[in-house]
This record gives structure tokens, C-alpha cells and sequence, in this order.
């Protein structure tokens, strides 16, 4: 049992977001989550899904042939995927970064969702999908502030946008979401937090 933990914050030790995730990990039955791995989508080493790897891409589609360049690139986009593959569970923690996930998150699901590799299409037009294969990922997710109301047609892009991501990649998605989690005082932001790692805690227990 392996369990992939997607670190979207790069604040690390000072990120709530990790803290609560970190805090459900551990308060998980050690069977159900096994071997932890935190990866951090700030790492150097990650993946970039630059020119060459969008060209590489859609080279098999218009009956191109890949330059070595492209080659290299998508070697490397493909081995991510089955890295994320070979896991049992995913934990994703982020913060909500001007109403949407942080933009090292995002770059590091297009890398991982490709057609033919993470999903397919059916006959009826809908993605399938071939990642997860029913696997659970559990997002953790924190917004320093709730939404205004004053744009009706933008409630959230942060939470329908990772459940249908890891939803279409073929994952069972479960979602914890803290907010709002800004606080004045020292002593209301220890209180929001103390609060916030129990319910975590809570949720872990639970798996």
C-alpha cells in the first residue's frame, strides 16, 4: 500500500494546508495508507509541460513524426503518469490561490492528464478514465476567504475543478474544505487552526 501526497503549497511547515494534511495522514490506520511519499509540485524536478511536450503531443494526431527533443520530453511526461500510477491513494492539499488552485498545481495536472495515457474518449463522446481506476484520492483544501456573493455565475473554480479533474482521470474523490480560514487576532488563528487539525484528524481516523 502506497499513498502519493500532492503538496500544492509552497509554504511547506508554514502552510495550513499541509498542516492538515499531514495531520490526516497521520491520524490514518498506518494499513489503509501504507508508504507515504510527499511530493511537492514546487520541486525543481518536476515535470514542465513546455513547447516541445504540447508539440509531442498532438504529433501522432496530424501523422507527424516527434523530433528527439519531443521524444525526450514526452518520455518524461509519460513516466510521471505512470509514477502517479503506481500509487494506491492520492492526498491532495492546496490553498485556494485568487479563486483557483496555485498555478505549480495546475502544471502539474497537465502534465499528468493526457489522452490514450491517463484517459479515453467512448463511443458516446465522455472521458474515461484509465489513471485512477477507481483509487481514492482525498483533496484537503483551505480558502482564506469566503466568496463575496456579487458574481452569482463564479461561486468556486478550486473545488469543481479538482473533483472533476481526478473524477475524469477515473479516481473516487473525497473532499475537506476550511474556510474562511483568515483570522485578526493570534488568538482566533490558533483557535481556526486547532479546530481545523481535529477535523482532519477526525477524517483520517475515518478511512
Amino acid at each position: 500500500m502506497r499513498t502519493l501526497w500532492v503538496e500544492a503549497s509552497p509554504k511547506q511547515e508554514h502552510s495550513l494546508s499541509s498542516a492538515l494534511a499531514e495531520a490526516f495522514l497521520h491520524a490514518a490506520p498506518a494499513d489503509v495508507v501504507g508508504e507515504v511519499e510527499r511530493f511537492s509540485v514546487w520541486t525543481d524536478e518536476m515535470v514542465t509541460f513546455g513547447r516541445d511536450a504540447a508539440f509531442a503531443k498532438f504529433a501522432p494526431l496530424y501523422g507527424e513524426r516527434r523530433t528527439p527533443e519531443q521524444k525526450q520530453i514526452w518520455s518524461k511526461v509519460l513516466a510521471e503518469i505512470e509514477r502517479v500510477r503506481s500509487f494506491d491513494r492520492l492526498v491532495v492539499s492546496s490553498p485556494m490561490w485568487n479563486w483557483h488552485v496555485p498555478h505549480a498545481l495546475k502544471a502539474w495536472i497537465d502534465v499528468i492528464v493526457q489522452p490514450m495515457a491517463s484517459f479515453t474518449v467512448n463511443e458516446r463522446g465522455e472521458h474515461v478514465g484509465t489513471l485512477g481506476d477507481g483509487k481514492p484520492v482525498q483533496l484537503i483544501l483551505t480558502r482564506s476567504s469566503v466568496y463575496d456573493g456579487s458574481r452569482h455565475d463564479l461561486q468556486d473554480f478550486q473545488r469543481p475543478y479538482l473533483e472533476y479533474v481526478f473524477t475524469m482521470l477515473g479516481y473516487t474523490v473525497e473532499t475537506l474544505v476550511f474556510e474562511p480560514t483568515t483570522r485578526w487576532t493570534s488568538e482566533e488563528r490558533e483557535q481556526m487552526r486547532e479546530a481545523a487539525l481535529e477535523r482532519a484528524r477526525a477524517a483520517g481516523k475515518m478511512l
